[in-house]
């Protein structure tokens, strides 16, 4: 997609919309964040998570690198 089309919004959109994660996802423009809320007696499986999202078939099917 040529950068500057205005198709190029459009399709990033389409495309992030499927991204699914075991915790609680913000989409904004060209940005997502995944967020994990940590009960004080709890452990954090952020890791997981983000190994299971870079891992899995969605960022290799949809040719996207992951930062």
């Amino acid at each position: 997609m040529p950068q500057g089309s205005y198709l190029g919004p459009l399709i990033f959109l389409i495309l992030i919309n499927y991204l699914t994660a075991g915790c609680l996802l913000h989409k904004y423009v060209d940005d997502t964040t995944l967020t994990e809320i940590i009960p004080k007696d709890g452990s954090s499986k952020m890791s997981t998570i983000v190994n299971d999202v870079i891992t899995c078939s969605w960022s290799c099917k949809n040719l996207m690198n992951i930062n």
